[in-house]
């Protein structure tokens, strides 16, 4: 293992392989996790990912994050990356950019989605979705990154909403629940395909809302179906990352969150893995990870599908990170197979996995036979991203970093990217975690890097809880 620590933190890292037999707690040490550029059947293959686009959030709907048609930046030259130039939004900006052609499309913490220019940064249309409040004191707009499909641009907020790709103008809007008595806020991105949008609803007030995942028309925002996470007289469970989605079986596949309001029992699809079928909604199987947890210990990222090549076949994998480490399923047994900790779940003395006192991690990535996961260490405010071997599941490189990770890695051409909230935008070789660029500072990153057409564009701030407003663009 090739071990790169910034002198400066004082971080112990954790690094658990578990191993499974029988019990919930364990895990076999058996594993291969692959990419999906080099190990994926045609079946998964992103969806119509023709050019280098970067459509939505994990850019396809295997939620890699990996753009395999990026061939213009390299691990050769990404140290020749420059700011290119900036745009001032009316507010904080957490999504991935959508790289469309000639657009660049997000949405701010204000309720405004935005199409730029991609070129030159020069607005296109503005569309204002609105803000809503929700208790005691949250005024939400557009957290989550948009989807981009054909001539539709699927945005989700307080309500889910499609736009013209052309023009900006509403198509459609759907309201899910009674947001404002029952506080639903959609705060993971949704997902697109064949005609349909998933998406996983969560909650603004973080007391009342029931979580679920709902599927409706994307041509008309007709409701198809709404699978619920909880019982009725529970609340939690929320969505708080992008599904994906199986096309060869039909699978939509989601991680779900912690319960709020406590009922009796396991609390059965809080917390877990849960695959759906992706045209009715009905259930085919669930694992729960964390029974009647009550340490705020989400499933916080989305599933990843990969396939790794093991002893000569392929393994289908799923695999999900969360607020107590990695974790990977076989897709076909549905047996977990390990497990792997970078940093403790909970600070001493917590009583909560809270974004002050716990890891938030942010969504994964997987490129070059990688898997790539970063966990926050409230210990000394430093993050640790590390590397999985994609065959053995072996951490292959680690790193400390001098600020936490509020958002999620992206990787394309051999390299992978993440901002932290020391305002750099980091880039590495995928294969040994050699550093090769990082941005000058600034304001807090809490966004997703989008890689797409020969650039790099990733967003500022979050609202009133971290300063900023600037979406940055960066090319050779």
């Amino acid at each position: 293992m090739t071990n790169h620590r910034t002198p400066k933190s004082r971080a112990v890292i954790k690094l658990q392989m578990i191993c499974h037999k029988t019990s919930r707690r364990t895990f076999l040490s058996l594993s291969a996790i692959a990419t999906a550029a080099n190990f994926l059947p045609t079946g998964l293959v992103s969806q119509s990912l023709s050019t280098s686009d970067w459509p939505d959030h994990g850019c396809g709907i295997e939620q890699t994050r990996f753009n395999p048609h990026e061939n213009t930046i390299n691990a050769a030259n990404v140290s020749r990356l420059r700011l290119r130039w900036t745009f001032e939004a009316g507010s904080g900006i957490t999504a991935t950019p959508n790289v469309v052609g000639s657009r660049v499309i997000f949405g701010s913490w204000d309720g405004r989605v935005y199409a730029l220019h991609r070129e030159s940064g020069k607005p296109m249309w503005t569309f204002e979705s609105g803000v809503r409040r929700y208790p005691p004191d949250r005024e939400l707009g557009v957290f989550a990154s948009a989807a981009v499909s054909g001539t539709g641009v699927y945005v989700a907020s307080d309500r889910l909403i499609r736009l013209d790709i052309e023009t900006g103008k509403q198509v459609w809007t759907r309201t899910i629940g009674n947001p404002d008595e029952t506080y639903e806020y959609f705060w993971a991105p949704p997902l697109v395909y064949d005609g349909r949008v998933y998406a996983g609803v969560s909650d603004g007030s973080e007391n009342t809302t029931r979580g679920s995942f709902v599927c409706v028309d994307a041509g008309s925002g007709a409701l198809k179906w709404n699978f619920f996470t909880v019982a009725a007289d529970v609340s939690g469970g929320g969505v708080f990352a992008a599904p994906s989605f199986d096309r060869h079986t039909k699978t939509l596949y989601g991680a779900t969150g912690s319960p709020f309001k406590k009922g009796p029992g396991p609390l059965r699809y809080s917390c877990s893995l849960i695959a759906l079928d992706a045209f009715t909604g009905r259930l085919r199987w669930a694992d729960q990870v964390h029974p009647h947890d009550e340490y705020n210990l989400d499933l916080n990222c989305p599933p990843m599908l990969l396939n790794a090549m093991h002893r000569g076949k392929p393994l289908p994998l799923i695999v999900v990170g969360g607020k107590d480490g990695i974790r990977a399923w076989n897709r076909v047994t549905r047996k977990r197979l390990w497990r792997v900790q970078l940093t403790p779940a909970l600070s001493p003395n917590a009583r909560q996995s809270q974004p002050t006192d716990g890891p938030e991690t942010g969504p994964t990535a997987a490129a070059d036979g990688l898997v790539f996961f970063a966990s926050n260490n409230h210990s000394d405010s430093s993050c640790v991203l590390a590397a999985l071997d994609a065959a053995t599941g072996e951490i292959r490189w680690v790193h400390s970093l001098p600020a936490f990770e509020l958002g999620p890695m992206s990787v394309a051409n051999g390299v992978v990217y993440l901002g932290l909230t020391d305002g750099k935008l980091r880039a590495w070789r995928t294969t040994t975690g050699e550093l090769l660029w990082e941005s000058a500072g600034g304001k807090p990153i809490a966004a997703g890097p989008a890689i797409g057409g020969g650039m790099v564009f990733v967003g500022t701030g979050a609202g009133s809880y971290l300063p900023g407003k600037e979406l940055l663009a960066f090319g050779l």
